[in-house]
């Protein structure tokens, strides 16, 4: 299920993304980033800079309808990037996903 709202309060994931730096991001995020030619420092500016006008939309995972994700896209080192956060309020990376639109 899709929607064009976004589903997470983003002020609360930019604070656990910024209270856990590096382990902000699963490990899936950093490899496609590396490829991109990112590092983890490149990848903490771009999510902290996000603002509400480059939320795309909010998707449920395949395994849960129940659990959302929230896309956003922003242009960053010479590239349109995808980015898809979710709040774990057990613990976990918010940041999923990290990579280029259609390269």
């Amino acid at each position: 299920m899709d929607k064009s709202t976004p589903h997470y309060d983003m002020a609360v994931i930019k604070a656990d993304i910024k209270r856990l730096g590096r382990n902000a991001f699963t490990t899936t995020a950093k490899k496609t980033a590396w490829t991109l030619g990112l590092n983890v420092s490149d990848m903490l500016e771009v999510v902290c800079e996000l603002e509400r006008k480059q939320f795309y939309k909010s998707v449920t995972t395949y395994d849960d309808h129940r659990v959302w994700h929230d896309v956003y896209r922003t242009h960053s080192h010479g590239l349109e990037i995808y980015i898809k956060v979710t709040y774990r309020p057990s613990g976990g990376p918010p940041v999923i996903s990290f990579k280029e639109k259609n390269p």
